[in-house]
């Protein structure tokens, strides 16, 4: 039988703060990081919010968020380190060592809100 070479496959750093930054937008209680925003920032915009440090198969992330004012804050951040965490392992393979939280501001329920629904 013919040994097949395995070869190698590269994550890049962007596609990993992307995974972060999409399990985050998914989790509730998650609110707008700007006014112009509806929620959690995708794509590019979003890599403001998120930091990913790659160093072999080892993941850190920080994230920062804003959380919709009512909402148990540390439920929220709580879902957000295990959304996260799951999601890019699950999706990559990689071992996440630390998702740091970083709460930065409360908003008020109504400004969560997209501004189809307002």
């Amino acid at each position: 039988m013919a040994e097949i070479e395995k070869g190698s496959v590269g994550i890049s750093r962007d596609v990993v703060t992307a995974i972060a930054g999409i399990a985050v937008s998914e989790v509730e209680g998650i609110g707008n990081l700007r006014d112009t925003d509806g929620v959690f920032r995708r794509g590019d915009g979003m890599k403001r919010f998120v930091d990913t440090e790659v160093e072999g198969d080892n993941v850190k992330v920080s994230v920062r968020i804003h959380v919709v004012y009512g909402t148990p804050i540390h439920r929220v951040a709580k879902q957000v380190q295990t959304r996260v965490k799951a999601e890019i392992e699950r999706m990559t393979g990689l071992r996440v060592s630390a998702v740091d939280v970083d709460v930065q501001r409360l908003v008020p329920a109504d400004a969560s809100r997209g501004a189809d629904e307002a």
